[in-house]
């Protein structure tokens, strides 16, 4: 039986159809055939079938697709569908403490989602910088590791991390571009932090295997 969120996928799969492809090539640049739009997400590649909506992502050094799972797809589908016409990135990041308050009251709730990932992160510096780096990501200033990841066409993910120490556990934080609601509802972009902490730790499993 399909979970809740399958099936929410699979309505997504059928909503993006209705919107003009030809649009979305010409707004973001997208590398498109007869088959599919093909863009660059999160440090890897996902593709859309052009009769179909059906979302496939590659990463990981990895030969050939597999179908998204639900964060992914959910982003890309936001990302192309929603997003407004005149959205671009403003180069400045805000916090998610400061883009809920622009969205609504929900409280963030900082590391919470992540608490395994932050335990296998906790002082591994070395290798958790090789993988941001995979990812595209530049390093940057702040924290014990920072790291600015390209997310898509020019919107970009600040990735914050603190080691823990005598008296705080370990932490993530992420800040986004300042103009992110405009190329995404805010619920969409726990679904994009979602999806590179899912990532890193695939990679960084990878590596420890």
């Amino acid at each position: 039986m399909a979970s809740n969120y399958e099936k929410m996928k699979r309505q997504m799969q059928g909503e993006f159809l209705k919107y003009n492809q030809e649009d979305m090539i010409k707004r973001f640049n997208i590398d498109a055939n007869e088959r599919y739009l093909t863009v660059d997400f999160m440090g890897g590649i996902c593709r859309i079938g052009r009769k179909t909506g059906f979302v496939e992502c590659s990463h990981m050094e990895i030969d050939g697709f597999r179908e998204a799972n639900y964060n992914e797809a959910m982003t890309i589908y936001d990302l192309l569908c929603w997003s407004k016409p005149d959205a671009v990135p403003s180069g400045q990041f805000v916090n998610m403490q400061s883009i809920s308050k622009l969205h609504s009251t929900m409280p963030d709730s900082g590391s919470g989602f992540f608490h395994q990932e932050v335990k296998l992160f906790d002082h591994r510096e070395t290798m958790l910088r090789e993988v941001l780096e995979k990812l595209g990501g530049r390093i940057v200033d702040g924290g014990d590791l920072a790291a600015q990841i390209p997310v898509f066409c020019g919107l970009d993910l600040l990735f914050r991390f603190w080691n823990s120490d005598d008296e705080f556990a370990p932490e993530i934080q992420f800040f986004w571009d300042a103009n992110v609601l405009s190329f995404m509802h805010y619920e969409t972009v726990w679904f994009a932090n979602h999806v590179l902490i899912r990532r890193i730790r695939e990679m960084m499993e990878k590596q420890m295997s």
